[in-house]
């Protein structure tokens, strides 16, 4: 296994749409303050580049959370996002053993954006955080 070179936790976020970005990050960082794990955070501009992002800085994390949303419209789009996103992240991940945590939402309305998002809510970043700290522990990195 590759050494990493940082004890800390890349959170790499989409901010298509800054609210439901807001809310994952503040979960995800809620928990990962809370458990005194020191993070970085890396936007990109949607869900499709988290993997590339992913990929380039694999070797520098002890692990990532990755935060995002895509919401179905009338077209393929979202299909094609969060298929592409998704296999890439998993495909590296499984490959690499990476520990990820992921709350990429794919949900059909802005209303369930938020409800998943919502640190009072679901919190969806949150659970992503607690996911990968949990791999990172269970590696042993």
């Amino acid at each position: 296994m590759v050494q990493k070179k940082s004890k800390k936790v890349l959170i790499i976020f989409s901010d298509f749409y800054p609210e439901i970005s807001a809310n994952l990050i503040n979960g995800a960082e809620s928990y990962l303050i809370s458990n005194n794990i020191f993070f970085d955070k890396m936007r990109v501009d949607g869900s499709l580049e988290i993997p590339f992002v992913l990929h380039k800085f694999q070797n520098d994390y002890l692990g990532f959370i990755v935060l995002g949303c895509v919401i179905k419209g009338e077209t393929d789009h979202y299909d094609i996002v969060k298929n592409i996103s998704m296999n890439e992240i998993y495909s590296l991940v499984y490959k690499k053993v990476i520990p990820i945590g992921s709350a990429i939402l794919t949900v059909n309305n802005f209303k369930q954006a938020i409800e998943r998002s919502d640190i009072k809510k679901k919190n969806f970043g949150g659970k992503a955080a607690m996911v990968c700290c949990n791999l990172i522990k269970t590696l042993k990195l």
